[in-house]
């Protein structure tokens, strides 16, 4: 544990840096545990504290949570992936990035908290079982198929069982988000057009979200599922996505299917309008993501005059620069825009949230922008570190330049402009917030 809560009814007795071993003589699995049975008016803990087990007991009115935050929200091992998918994205990561990048989790207690995407397909019988007494949701679903045999084929193995579990789901009420990795030539076109028909009919979920398939410089240029979407794909998923739209509009009042802006950009066509995009139930997957942050900009920026930089610049990646180029146009007057091309992963990755510390120590080297601090997005670090394992601090020297983590909004860049990332631990009474 890293602290209680300052409401925590332990507070007092728990100390950051203990290690939780026991609730109520039971070992917690995970956070739900502790939440489950952490509910009740009397509870006793087992902690290791400086290698010595301590035992306490905590007087509480029942329903109260014990306010405990920790660093992570699953205590027994993250649920890793049996799946083989001929597109992981994981699978085609170079060496010596950060460790945690190489992990293929499927576990859907990190659905719940994080949104990771799941697959249903490893789950076992007490998994489902816990899923629906403690209905937990919202879950991040991967579906990439409604047809059994092409999801088998896709993820490399036996795909019914997770359709079959997510109707189970649906089907009890809770609250499922389903993703797409649109392969070309693989589950697009009429199979896609087959997906859609039957998420409309039989699996109508929260959302759905379309996003093209991720291919590295490692990638094998002759795997079928491995083949990257061009500007006639890209636009040929979004008229899918629009028909359906209207569709889904007309059978269940909301438009469910959504493509991702990769796929906006790509096809070179302007992002929908936000009320389109009808809350961003899949912002964290790309979905809307630069709607939102243009309509943030032009909200914060309306009235004010024009836009003073400080001598700050910003850097972005490829995909990234379409974006900004539309709040400042290359002139003289804006702040200097350094696009950083990801040599790690390959000129075909783009977004910017995979660029590396060497990434941008190459650019800054190679552009040499006349400001000497630059605004990068803070989703590039995490706990302080570049996806490549370098530090800020490293990237600060490599490069010679003053880097600020920004979040990413619009009202955040428009603020620094005219003015970092910080490791937040995990507090599951937060969640919401």
């Amino acid at each position: 544990m890293v602290g209680v809560r300052e409401d925590s009814p332990c507070r007092e007795a728990v100390l950051a840096g203990d290690r939780l071993l026991k609730l109520n003589g039971m070992r917690p699995r995970d956070i739900l545990d502790c939440l489950r049975w952490g509910d009740e008016a009397e509870v006793k803990m087992e902690l290791l504290r400086d290698g010595d087990v301590v035992s306490l007991k905590v007087r509480k009115e029942e329903g109260v949570p014990l306010g405990l935050i920790f660093d992570e929200p699953v205590f027994d091992g993250v649920m890793t992936c049996r799946n083989r998918c001929g597109f992981c994205f994981v699978d085609q990561i170079p060496p010596g990035l950060r460790p945690s990048l190489y992990v293929k989790d499927d576990d859907y207690r990190l659905s719940f908290y994080y949104g990771n995407f799941i697959t249903l397909n490893n789950l076992s019988r007490e998994d489902v079982r816990r899923i629906e007494r403690l209905r937990l949701s919202p879950l991040y679903v991967s579906l990439h198929s409604t047809d059994p045999a092409l999801r088998s084929y896709m993820m490399g193995g036996e795909g019914r069982k997770g359709l079959e579990v997510l109707r189970r789901f649906l089907d009890r009420g809770l609250e499922i988000h389903l993703q797409i990795v649109c392969c070309s030539g693989i589950n697009d076109g009429e199979a896609l057009r087959r997906t859609f028909q039957q998420v409309l009919a039989y699996y109508p979920a929260a959302s759905l979200g379309v996003v093209p398939v991720g291919v590295t410089r490692l990638a094998d240029p002759r795997s079928p599922f491995l083949q990257p979407h061009d500007r006639r794909s890209a636009s040929r998923v979004l008229e899918m996505v629009e028909e359906f739209q209207k569709r889904a509009l007309e059978v269940l009042g909301r438009r469910l299917f959504f493509a991702s802006d990769e796929f906006y950009l790509l096809a070179e066509r302007e992002f929908p309008p936000a009320a389109d995009y009808e809350g961003y139930p899949q912002l964290e997957n790309g979905v809307g993501m630069c709607r939102k942050f243009l309509e943030e900009f032009e909200e914060c920026s309306r009235g004010r005059g024009p836009r003073a930089t400080r001598g700050r610049g910003i850097i972005t990646g490829v995909a990234g620069e379409a974006v900004i180029r539309r709040i400042f146009p290359e002139s003289e007057k804006g702040p200097q825009v350094v696009t950083a091309e990801n040599e790690i992963f390959g000129g075909s990755v783009t977004v910017t949230s995979l660029l590396g510390g060497r990434d941008i120590i190459s650019a800054l080297r190679e552009r040499a922008p006349s400001c000497r601090e630059l605004l990068i997005p803070d989703t590039l670090l995490k706990e302080g570190r570049f996806l490549d394992d370098s530090t800020l601090q490293e990237v600060e020297e490599g490069s010679g330049y003053r880097l600020l983590p920004v979040p990413v909004n619009g009202a955040a860049l428009l603020s620094e402009l005219g003015g970092g990332a910080s490791s937040e631990y995990f507090d599951p009474y937060g969640k919401d917030e």
